[in-house]
């Protein structure tokens, strides 16, 4: 059975932290739901400008009993916010981080995590000038990409790719990531 992942999106989410790791993992044959967190699936304008159409609204997913192996959140600062405000982000996230599902977020989404109370004493990452938001709730590494137990962070556009290709090894194995990366022409 193929893996399926859950990502959220709201405005003025970073596009490469969106795009990069879905691509990644569509490409690993993972089931990836674009989900708007306003309760609307219009398209949606991240940091640049760039829309992306989501597959589905928040309420759809509320309504639904399904169980992602991965729910995850590009960064962008206005978006961050947006998910750390949202109690059913927060409830969804909880929710599959009970169930030790893997929970991601990448560059200022981590702050989302430390509200919503995900894993805090764990070892995690973000962008660097956000570190102040984790309120000391989490032991800060400098990585780009910081795996503890079944949660995943990582910094910024920058460290996009690596933190794709972690969430991709995680679902499907070492040997499915390195083949998207040498398909790809990472190094």
């Amino acid at each position: 059975m193929a893996s399926k992942a859950l990502v959220f999106i709201a405005p003025g989410f970073e596009e490469v932290e969106f795009t990069t790791p879905v691509d990644i993992l569509r490409r690993g044959g993972v089931g990836v739901t674009v989900c708007s967190i306003d309760d609307s699936a219009d398209p949606v304008a991240g940091r640049c400008g760039i829309k992306i159409s989501p597959d589905c609204s928040i309420s759809e997913i509320t309504s639904s009993d399904t169980v992602y192996d991965l729910v995850f959140v590009p960064g962008g600062l206005a978006a961050a916010e947006a998910y750390a405000a949202s109690k059913i982000v927060g409830d969804i996230f909880r929710r599959h981080n009970d169930l030790g599902k893997i929970v991601a977020a990448i560059c200022a989404s981590p702050i989302a995590f430390n509200v919503h109370k995900i894993n805090h004493g764990r070892k995690a990452t973000c962008y660097p000038a956000l570190a102040v938001r984790l309120d000391g709730n989490y032991s800060y590494s400098s990585d780009p990409v910081v795996v503890d137990g079944n949660m995943v962070t990582s910094r910024g556009p920058g460290t996009a790719f690596a933190y794709g290709l972690k969430l991709l090894e995680l679902l499907c194995g070492k040997q499915s990531s390195d083949k998207v990366a040498a398909d790809m022409l990472y190094q």
